[in-house]
């Protein structure tokens, strides 16, 4: 079975020009289509914007099942990261990556089921934007916490906002039997900023249980405007496939 992942910064639902428009990304999101949506930036809790039901809201537009990983809950808005999938979610946990005073981080992950008893198991994370923070969350990633937790057998994707400025590997990863799907592909997957897409900040890695088929930056009149950043499209080759029809969406909310 074939599948379409997408990585996408929304930015609270922000645009390039100034204007809060959930439906817009929601409109992005319906170009890509994709079966599994990893999501950052989800919510505000700052209250600069009317919505404090950012992910509830994006998966009702969508029809998908939702997981939501607040990293920051303040008079009762929330922001963090946020899974959206097409296939059942059997489990969902947020992991804390945060550092210090900086701003609070975190990795959501959730096991998503391809039938015949085989799981993907997908992480949604947003790195800190000093060096010295992210080797701390690499390092916190790559513990027996975390992406060890995960049952292994299973075929492992790590996607999201690494704030890495380089265009090339993330030496600590690589390290760890996870791929940069873009580099393995020689593939161009520059997302930031939306008009002019210089940098890869957006990432996603594999570990040897996914066959990535392509990878691209989702560039549209509408994605250039919808975020600060351009979703980051997968197409990958998942293990097994699903067997027995989905059961109507559900929201989990951790």
């Amino acid at each position: 079975m074939e599948l379409t992942l997408v990585s996408y910064n929304i930015h609270s639902g922000i645009g390039t020009d100034g204007r809060f428009d959930l439906e817009r990304v929601g409109a992005v999101l319906r170009e890509v289509n994709a079966d599994i949506v990893a999501l950052q930036e989800v919510g505000d809790f700052r209250a600069v914007t009317p919505r404090e039901d950012q992910p509830e809201h994006l998966a009702d537009m969508l029809g998908l099942h939702m997981a939501f990983g607040p990293n920051v809950v303040r008079n009762g808005r929330r922001y963090g990261n946020a899974i959206l999938s097409r296939l059942p979610i059997l489990k969902s946990k947020n992991y804390d990556l945060s550092v210090g005073r900086r701003e609070p981080r975190g990795a959501l992950r959730c096991d998503l089921d391809l039938g015949g008893g085989t799981q993907l198991h997908v992480f949604s994370l947003h790195l800190g934007l000093r060096m010295s923070e992210r080797r701390r969350q690499e390092a916190l990633l790559l513990s027996s916490d975390i992406l060890r937790e995960a049952a292994r057998k299973d075929p492992l994707v790590v996607c999201g906002d690494f704030n890495y400025l380089g265009n090339g590997a993330v030496p600590s990863l690589v390290r760890k039997a996870i791929h940069d799907a873009a580099l393995e592909l020689r593939a161009p997957a520059r997302t930031y900023p939306t008009r002019m897409p210089l940098l890869r900040l957006d990432r996603i890695y594999v570990d040897a249980g996914v066959r990535p088929l392509e990878i691209h930056p989702h560039r549209t009149e509408l994605s250039r405007v919808a975020s600060d950043h351009l979703p980051l499209v997968m197409r990958l080759e998942a293990p097994i496939a699903v067997e027995t029809p989905l059961s109507p969406p559900v929201q989990l909310i951790g």
